[in-house]
């Protein structure tokens, strides 16, 4: 019998051919966290007929425990800009007001706006509610500077932004590079680091109990912003998986007799990787995107053949008499799987789409061995296909995977998983069976 691993090489260079198609997807103009500090205040002046540059400029946020906030601007002039002002005050209020107008900025509608004017210096406050949100643990979180996820990272163009929370509290979480002391947590251009979901929390004190209330929150609030796209890349994904596990813990058994030879079975997916390959090539002459996204799950999906098959290999050369994993091993396996997804969120994810098949294998010993661990497939998939699916949520600009391509590579997972199920259920079989042999040869001595 010939070894297929020479066939399987070759349908994964087939693979890799068609990333051949590009693909693209404008990106939207970063939001400006403090608006009147930078470029967009100097363009709304231009616009409106008045030359202006912004010397230096820096933002202050005042968050009460209640979510409310008062942003105060100080942004300093040209002395060129400063005379267009004094001599027509309508024009700054007009630049301020539809700078906010714009929809270039993180606060869309500032209310209680004010604007003064002082020589050179330009102040501009106003009040934002539900900047901030009270968490259980006396947790605030800030986060009226993370964009919505059709956004680009907010951009800090303020020379220095300080947001201090309600007083007594303490600074427990800040953006990668700002410095943090008491309730103040201060960002500066060039050195702080704003992401999609960059926020503040202010805690009681800084001590274990506010530091990890603060990651629990942290991580529930990421969840509550990622919740709509994640249901959309994931919802039919989960949904086929979990109906698939379902039927499996059902009807496993019955498997056996038409996937047993582990060897038939890996040949069967060297043919089958080598037509979605022909597939894919062929689809670029036909439609670029399309071969695009046939190129994008099959690279996704090469590891999870690769070690699907190797598997099968490996197990072809036993004979299920002396299974190599039992149930005890199958369990650990799979609480093992189930930590590393929910605790390596969202960098979970590469293990969630690169060997996802590989969790039917335990799942299948416990069935094979009536243990009450098994009731849980339907829900560990669903929650490795939800970890595949959350760092996609917020993609900006190229698009790389799509929800259709994510229930591709639902499809090809379930139908990689059923043989390696089928296989762990035959171990799982043999292992209860030799342990019913070994208690009758107890009772009988």
């Amino acid at each position: 019998m010939r070894s297929p691993r020479y066939a399987l090489l070759a349908v994964a260079a087939l693979l890799a051919l068609p990333l051949v198609a590009p693909a693209t997807s404008a990106a939207p103009p970063p939001e400006d966290v403090c608006g009147v500090c930078g470029h967009e205040f100097e363009q709304t002046a231009a616009d409106l007929g008045a030359n202006v540059t912004v010397v230096e400029s820096e933002l202050d946020v005042r968050v009460a425990e209640a979510g409310s906030s008062r942003w105060t601007a100080r942004v300093w002039v040209d002395e060129r800009g400063a005379e267009h002002f004094a001599a027509n005050r309508t024009l700054l209020e007009q630049t301020v007001e539809r700078t906010y107008e714009s929809g270039y900025t993180v606060v869309d509608n500032p209310r209680n706006l004010s604007v003064t004017l002082d020589e050179r210096l330009v102040v501009v406050t106003f009040t934002v509610d539900d900047a901030a949100q009270r968490y259980p643990g006396g947790v605030v979180v800030f986060d009226a500077v993370a964009s919505d996820s059709a956004d680009g990272n907010p951009r800090l163009v303020a020379d220095e932004v300080t947001v201090r929370g309600p007083p007594s509290t303490v600074v427990t979480h800040a953006p990668s590079g700002a410095s943090s002391e008491g309730n103040r947590s201060v960002w500066t251009a060039g050195e702080t680091v704003l992401v999609r979901d960059s926020v503040v929390a202010f805690a009681p004190d800084g001590g274990v109990a506010s530091q990890t209330a603060t990651a629990a929150v942290i991580r529930w609030h990421g969840l509550e912003a990622a919740a709509p796209g994640l249901l959309e890349f994931a919802l039919v994904p989960a949904g086929l998986l979990a109906l698939v596990a379902t039927g499996l813990l059902l009807a496993g058994r019955h498997l056996q007799a038409a996937l047993g030879d582990p060897n038939r079975v890996t040949r069967a997916l060297a043919v089958g990787a080598g037509l979605y390959a022909v597939v894919a090539v062929g689809g670029g002459v036909v439609d670029a995107d399309f071969a695009f996204v046939l190129a994008v799950v099959g690279v996704l999906l090469v590891p999870q053949v690769f070690l699907t098959a190797a598997v099968l290999l490996a197990a072809g050369r036993t004979n299920g008499v002396s299974p190599p994993i039992g149930e005890r091993s199958a369990g650990v396996t799979v609480a093992a799987w189930t930590l590393v997804l929910v605790l390596g969120a969202p960098f979970s994810n590469v293990l969630a789409l690169l060997a996802s098949p590989l969790v039917f294998l335990p799942f299948g010993v416990l069935a094979g061995a009536d243990h009450p661990g098994r009731l849980a497939f339907p829900a560990v998939v669903v929650l490795g296909t939800a970890a595949a699916a959350l760092p996609f949520v917020d993609q900006v600009g190229l698009l790389l995977v799509s929800p259709e391509m994510l229930a591709g590579h639902a499809i090809v997972t379930a139908a990689l998983g059923v043989p390696l199920f089928t296989l762990g259920r035959r171990f799982g079989d043999a292992a209860s069976s030799g342990r019913d042999a070994s208690a009758v040869a107890t009772a009988t001595e």
